[in-house]
């Protein structure tokens, strides 16, 4: 039998069940927050949100919490056997990097777990040389 992948939504949703179930382990996570750019709706809510400042491209997720160094972390979620970022989306996340944040495309919910779980362990560092 086969299963179908999840959808990214589907997987952003699992994402986010996980720090729920998480946050007595790390209460900064009560600070994680994702963006509607996955999600489909009506094109006049979309056009309202654009105008209140959605902007096209940017990652799915952010953890605004400095470790390792870094400022925050940001993760641009793709499902299990989708399509790679956007240029759009990569042109941000190095954009982040270059200021000072950790800055991922995961494929999946597990591999978005993964990178939360090692950075706020504090295992993702930042480099000092420049």
């Amino acid at each position: 039998m086969v299963i179908a992948a999840r959808s990214e939504y589907e997987d952003q949703v699992a994402v986010f069940q996980w720090a729920a179930i998480n946050q007595h382990r790390w209460p900064c996570l009560k600070l994680l927050y994702g963006s509607l750019m996955g999600t489909h709706v009506l094109i006049k809510l979309l056009n309202k949100a654009k105008k209140d400042g959605m902007k096209k491209g940017k990652p799915d997720i952010n953890l605004p919490v400095p470790i390792g160094g870094y400022c925050g972390l940001w993760i641009e979620l793709k499902r299990l056997g989708g399509k790679h970022p956007t240029q759009e989306q990569v042109k941000n996340l190095t954009m982040l990097g270059f200021v000072g944040n950790a800055a991922y495309t995961c494929h999946g919910s597990d591999a978005a777990i993964k990178v939360l779980e090692s950075y706020l362990a504090g295992r993702i560092r930042r480099s000092q040389a420049y």
